[in-house]
Order: C-alpha cells, then sequence, then structure tokens
C-alpha cells in the first residue's frame, strides 16, 4: 500500500484533501477587507464592495466543505463541489489530460491550478484538484498521485 501526500485513502476510496489553510486564509482576507471598508470608506459604492467581499468570503468558506472522491474498485471520480450540492461522478474513462495552469505578472508567478479535463457526453469538463502560489511542484507531485490512483501510464 503507497502512502499518498494529497490523498486520504478508505478502502478503494481516495478522498483528495482539502485546501482548507489557502482558502481559510483568504476568506479571513475578505473579513480583514470588509472591516476596512466599513471603517475608511466615504464612497457611495461602500454595500456593492462588501457584498462583493461578504460573497467572496462565503464561497471560500463553502469550498471546504467540497469533496473529490477517486473510487479504483468502480473506476469512478465522484466530484461535490459543497456540501449541499448534488455529487457528479465521472468515469476513469472520460480522463482526458492534465492541465497545470500558471498566471504570471511581470515573469512571477502568481497563481498556479492543477486541473483535470474530462470528456463527458461529448462536453469538456474541468475539475479544479488544487491551487498554490509561486510555484508549480506541489501540483506536479498531486498530477502524478491521481495518475498512480486512476492507473495511468507513467512517464
Amino acid at each position: 500500500m503507497e502512502a499518498f501526500k494529497y490523498f486520504e485513502q478508505e478502502g478503494n476510496n481516495y478522498n483528495l484533501k482539502v485546501q482548507k489553510g489557502l482558502l481559510f486564509t483568504l476568506a479571513i482576507g475578505c473579513v480583514a477587507a470588509i472591516v476596512a471598508i466599513l471603517m475608511y470608506s466615504t464612497s457611495k459604492a461602500t454595500f456593492f464592495y462588501v457584498a462583493l467581499f461578504a460573497f467572496i468570503g462565503i464561497m471560500c468558506i463553502l469550498r471546504t466543505t467540497g469533496a473529490i472522491i477517486f473510487n479504483n474498485q468502480t473506476r469512478e471520480i465522484q466530484r461535490k463541489r459543497f456540501f449541499f450540492s448534488a455529487p457528479v461522478n465521472y468515469s476513469f474513462d472520460d480522463f482526458d489530460h492534465f492541465l497545470i495552469s500558471k498566471q504570471k505578472s511581470y515573469f512571477i508567478t502568481i497563481m498556479v491550478q492543477a486541473v483535470m479535463v474530462m470528456r463527458k457526453d461529448n462536453k469538456t469538463r474541468h475539475i479544479l484538484l488544487a491551487q498554490t502560489l509561486f510555484t508549480a511542484k506541489p501540483l506536479q507531485k498531486l498530477s502524478e498521485e491521481v495518475s498512480t490512483i486512476m492507473g495511468l501510464p507513467q512517464h
């Protein structure tokens, strides 16, 4: 049995660990922005900015309740965006490729995302696996772990 850094194994299920640290940090940043806006803003758009940051903060907190589960026995991926959303199932056969996307500003990597691209019912679907700041190396290791779990050939 292999030990994985980004997954928790429960029998044939591999649960992707949620990036709670990043998401809670963003939510706390939104709360700080709301407090600063309420204290220092004299603009008529104060309500709009507060509502925007509140929405982003709530979405970050809700995102921590999501789950992505890889089941080796049924060869399915179950994705649940939030605790109250309906799960969506993908077959391992729907997998097309991995995409690691870097966003740069003035030659500095700002945000990196690891995405699984799936083709289901002749439509392309993207499953966000994880995000990091400044470096893509952890996401490369995550994609290698997903490849191992799915039984894909290693390059």
